[in-house]
């Protein structure tokens, strides 16, 4: 699925960044192995620490902490704040719970993620259970990612 989705934007003309949290270089370490790479992938922010999410990417603080850090508002600020950092066609902002801890709550149990793709100004945001291990997670996380940037960039 990664190859289809990258050469999907190979044939478009479209880079990428991704900023991510959860999947801490991950999602960017996968398209770097495609074909496409140079092609396509701009680079990208790993913000594990909520130190680089509220110094570099300038997110309130008082706004992780009315959402968590794990949610679909932090992940929409990622994409809306890395903007001011990158340019690029598209950004990928990723947040969620890999493992034991943060602010996982029966409703948000280990395995959730959120993330959001900005494309042409426009912000496209998910939610996700992945189940297994650490890298099974991750694995399903950027399956979910290039079915999204797909059909993202086929209906424009």
């Amino acid at each position: 699925m990664t190859t289809k989705c990258c050469e999907l934007l190979a044939k478009n003309k479209l880079n990428i960044t991704f900023i991510e949290s959860a999947s801490a270089g991950y999602l960017a370490y996968r398209f770097s192995l495609s074909p496409f790479s140079g092609d396509i992938l701009n680079g990208g922010l790993v913000c594990y620490d909520l130190k680089i999410k509220e110094k570099i990417l300038k997110i309130s603080p008082k706004l992780i902490k009315i959402h968590t850090a794990e949610s679909i508002e932090i992940t929409e600020e990622l994409v809306k704040k890395s903007k001011n950092i990158f340019k690029s066609d598209i950004y990928v902002g990723c947040t969620g719970l890999l493992k034991r801890g943060g602010s996982e709550t029966p409703e948000k149990p280990v395995g959730t993620f959120f993330y959001s793709i900005l494309y042409k100004n426009k912000i496209y945001s998910y939610r996700c259970l992945c189940k297994g291990k650490k890298k099974d997670k991750l694995n399903i996380l950027i399956q979910y990612i290039c079915k999204s940037l797909i059909k993202i960039v086929k209906s424009k």
